[in-house]
């Protein structure tokens, strides 16, 4: 396949994938609220950091997802999104739509697995979730949120433009800014339980960490 229909492709797909990726969490969401009788969203008061955190994120989804539909209709529309020409080339768009693809992926098996302790903000209806410290959460305390800040590079790489730079810088720090809101509201609803699971489990990912479960390097050093 010639250079311009690689792009073209990949151009229609990106548009494509983000509504497929909103139908997603439309369908979860309603699933879940059959299943527990309440919503499993709670971004708090209107104004508080976690509302201010939420909107910011649905703002630049929604967004992204008009952006990358319209650029489908109007490719010219890519020099105002600030698109690095340079950057455009076939193996570094095919490259990000993998990596997008791969780690959207895991954000779905994550939200799957965890079945009735999956919940969207700090939402204590019903009762808090149950501590889940095992499978992926054995790896890193955030798997669901290092997965989506893998899949926002891979997005900037399937599109380099300034325009997907400043999505992956805002969505880092919107991420980084709720971890630590979650934390707060874990360490408050578990405890002790909580403060043991962050002591043995690094926020992110070490290779440490990696070389300790993997039992390359003994726990002690």
């Amino acid at each position: 396949m010639a250079e311009p229909q690689i792009l073209d492709a990949v151009r229609w797909f990106l548009a494509l994938f983000f509504p497929g990726v909103a139908l997603f969490y439309v369908l979860r969401l309603t699933a879940r609220r059959s299943a527990l009788g309440h919503s499993a969203v709670s971004h708090g008061a209107v104004g508080s950091r976690p509302w201010l955190l939420a909107k910011t994120f649905v703002f630049f989804r929604t967004a992204i997802t008009l952006a990358m539909l319209a650029r489908a209709f109007w490719p010219s529309l890519d020099g105002y999104l600030l698109a690095c020409a340079w950057l455009m080339t076939p193996v570094v768009v095919v490259t990000g739509v993998a990596v997008m693809v791969g780690a959207f992926t895991v954000v779905v098996v994550l939200n799957l697995t965890m079945g009735d302790a999956w919940r969207s903000g700090l939402a204590t209806a019903g009762g808090p979730p149950p501590l889940i410290t095992t499978g992926a959460f054995a790896w890193t305390r955030n798997p669901m949120f290092l997965a989506v800040q893998v899949a926002q590079l891979g997005f900037f790489l399937a599109f380099p433009s300034g325009f997907t730079l400043l999505c992956l810088a805002v969505g880092v720090v919107v991420l980084h800014l709720q971890v630590r809101l979650e934390e707060d509201h874990l360490l408050s609803v578990h405890g002790e339980a909580y403060r043991d699971y962050a002591a043995r489990t690094p926020r992110w990912f070490t290779l440490r960490h990696l070389l300790v479960r993997t039992k390359i390097l003994p726990a002690s050093a």
